[in-house]
């Protein structure tokens, strides 16, 4: 597609000065793609920074290629990384923000064509935007996207992301384990995003710099990689990618982190790749793009992609390998999040060699080769080269509006989590008819104060300060800001300060504008419950199943309120249908198993707890209600045995000696069960139960 643009003339995909020989051809064995997220190129010692320590980055550079000059086409982790793993621009993939909906099962990836090509794939992310919820994770054999959110509001932010070591200790035990065949693994790094907290020794190293303390501690985390491969033997066997999904602003074009504007500061990406086929050593000045990632690698590992894929981007596996110089295609990049999520306009971007024109309401000419900080706007002082720029960018956007999916809706159970990032979502009211949207450039300042307040509005509710809360996303809806996250969260804030009344017109506009988010569906319950409506409960929860099918959490919640109004039948039917979608959910397990107990049903109860404790053995409340159960049923030998085990994992519990105790005195053995009442006594000596059993 991008063939077809007309443009300036392009600049050439090279070699060093000096001509190098051809490398003969070599096929990779294995894959490795890493991915670090809101990583800046000028920040890496290879791309010329001589203030931070990236020696490992630095010596991958060296065994293998380093592209100058490569782009991204999205500033934003969700769309980008699709692109890198389908080869095709935000257009065409459908994903245009980070709260895009999961990527449509018909746009192939790159983790299918390796799997049917006989890899075994695995991918380990670090960032909630990557959850399977993206739609990423199809063809993965292992997709390692656990956040542990936990209920305290308050530690949200530090819990959406998973620690960079985390997330390479794992990666680096399953390509231990797959290491014996071909194997694919994406590990995704998101340490360098805001907000900046690199572990010692880095951030005294760089005190007062936290941003470049996290990307030297990522190039540790890269070290750790590298250790592995050799001792794995893999080294020489595996074409290792280093890329990014974005750089970050740091203040430049007053833009503080990353997706607002589409200047080199966002989308300037390292891209370095090493291993089987690439001359050593080369340092490509040309422009490589994201969508270049993914037919590069499947030409360089010898795979084919499948009959009539037809992706936009180019293999530069012949560069790679040390052919002769080919042009680079002009590259195109975005922004919509003005427009999205404020009503102001995108921005959209065509950069052809140095030259580089962004639309805008002002447009902007700029000539990267001699201001690379996009400094000097140059559309009025080169009035031919701007027009150029802009009928090649015309024309890619005429062939957008054929292809187009629609990426502005956003998947469920994800805004809470971005919102705690910082995102901003969609609702902003849209320019009135007739007028010009606003140029981003003018509204900065603006778009600061709004996200200033949504931090505002975001920490004081975590903070339960809740008439703080309240007043900071009024105050966004009185500047005109209609969005899901303003309306969801104050209606939070409105709940908690014990006005549910009127928190529920607030969760009902938020679902207008996202009716599959099952959180919005929980709060409107959880308000009915506090106005004594339990039918209104009820009927929010089964809008919720309907609207959102496959959260188990709606389920669960009716089967509470059954089970609270006393009606175990219907509890255990909301249970089943809860168990049915998160089949692996221990604990479900054990509510369904104390719901049929309350329904008469022991057996089928034992049946569910003990299916409870083989999914999850940890938890001691669990073995001490399948003592219960089973006690109830005359088993008082395997409840005996159950309530020891309950005992083994909470040794400090009187409960479960005093149950323990019970049953053992029901089999006969008094003096045993003494000895175990005095137990429970010991552990807590003011557990009145047991003392009314012990002499």
């Amino acid at each position: 597609m991008r063939r077809g643009w007309t443009a300036a003339a392009a600049l050439a995909l090279s070699a060093c000065a000096r001509a190098t020989p051809p490398a003969p051809p070599a096929t990779a064995r294995n894959l490795v793609i890493v991915t670090i997220d809101t990583l800046r190129a000028d920040r890496l010692g290879c791309y010329g920074n001589r203030e931070v320590a990236t020696p490992r980055l630095d010596q991958i550079a060296t065994g293998g290629a380093l592209f100058e000059q490569a782009t991204v086409h999205v500033p934003l982790t969700r769309p980008s990384h699709a692109s890198i793993f389908t080869g095709l621009l935000p257009a065409e993939h459908g994903l245009r923000d980070n709260v895009s909906p999961s990527l449509a099962p018909e746009v192939p990836t790159l983790a299918p064509m390796l799997k049917a090509a006989g890899f075994r794939t695995g991918a380990f992310v670090s960032s909630i935007v990557l959850s399977r919820q993206s739609g990423l994770h199809r063809g993965f054999d292992e997709y390692a996207d656990l956040f542990e959110t936990g209920g305290d509001d308050a530690r949200f932010l530090n819990t959406i992301q998973r620690p960079g070591d985390v997330a390479m200790k794992d990666a680096l035990s399953w390509i231990q384990t797959a290491s014996d065949g071909r194997f694919f693994a994406w590990i995704h790094l998101y340490d360098p995003h805001d907000p900046y907290e690199p572990p010692e020794p880095y951030a005294s190293q760089y005190a007062g710099r936290p941003y470049d303390g996290e990307v030297a501690w990522t190039d540790e985390l890269i070290g750790r990689l590298e250790g592995a491969l050799q001792r794995l033997g893999l080294q020489d066997k595996t074409l290792l990618v280093v890329t990014s999904d974005h750089g970050e602003g740091l203040g430049e074009h007053d833009e503080g982190v990353h997706g607002f504007f589409v200047y080199e500061s966002t989308l300037r990406v390292p891209l370095i790749v090493r291993g089987p086929g690439v001359v050593a050593g080369r340092r490509l000045p040309g422009v490589a793009q994201s969508v270049d990632v993914m037919p590069s690698v499947l030409d360089l590992l010898g795979v084919p992609a499948p009959a009539g894929w037809k992706g936009n981007g180019r293999s530069l596996a012949p560069v790679l390998r040390g052919a002769a110089p080919i042009a680079s295609d002009p590259a195109y990049a975005e922004s919509l999040l003005p427009l999205l999520h404020y009503g102001w306009s995108d921005l959209r971007a065509l950069r052809d060699g140095r030259w580089k024109y962004i639309q805008a309401p002002r447009p902007e000419l700029y000539d990267l080769e001699s201001d690379p900080g996009e400094t000097r706007d140059l559309a009025l002082a080169m009035p031919a080269r701007a027009e150029a720029l802009r009928n090649g960018l015309a024309a890619h956007l005429a062939r957008e509006r054929a292809v187009a999916s629609d990426g502005a809706g956003v998947p469920p159970d994800l805004l809470e989590k971005l919102g705690a990032l910082g995102y901003l979502g969609a609702g902003a009211p849209r320019s009135a008819p007739g007028t010009a949207a606003a140029d981003p450039k003018d509204k900065i300042t603006e778009y600061k104060v709004l996200n200033r307040l949504v931090r505002e509005g975001l920490v004081a509710l975590r903070q339960k300060e809740y008439a703080t809360s309240i007043q900071r996303f009024r105050a966004l809806l009185a500047r005109g800001v209609e969005s899901f996250e303003v309306h969801y969260y104050l209606g939070r804030a409105l709940a908690g300060s014990g006005k549910p009344r009127e928190a529920i017109p607030h969760f009902e506009k938020a679902l207008v504008r996202l009716p599959g988010y099952s959180a919005a569906y929980l709060e409107i319950a959880q308000c009915r419950i506090a106005l004594a409506d339990t039918a209104g409960a009820v009927a929010a929860l089964r809008r919720g199943q309907a609207a959102a099918p496959k959260d188990p959490r709606l389920h669960e919640r009716e089967a509470q309120l059954w089970k609270r109004g006393r009606r175990p039948a219907e509890a255990v039917a909301a249970y089943r249908a809860a168990i049915a979608l998160a089949p692996k959910d221990a604990l479900l397990r054990v509510q369904l198993g104390e719901a049929l107990r309350d329904a008469g049903a022991l057996d089928e109860a034992a049946r569910a707890l003990r299916e409870a404790v083989a999914l999850d053995p940890a938890p001691a409340s669990y073995w001490n209600a399948l003592g219960m159960v089973l006690g109830a049923a005359g088993q008082m030998a395997d409840a005996e045995a159950a309530f020891r085990e309950a005992l083994t994992r909470d040794a400090a519990s009187a409960l479960y000696a005093y149950n323990a105790g019970l049953a053992v005195e029901r089999q006969g053995r008094a003096a045993e069960a003494r000895a175990l009442y005095a137990d429970a006594l010991r552990r807590d000596p003011g557990f009145a139960p047991a003392r009314l059993r012990v002499p």
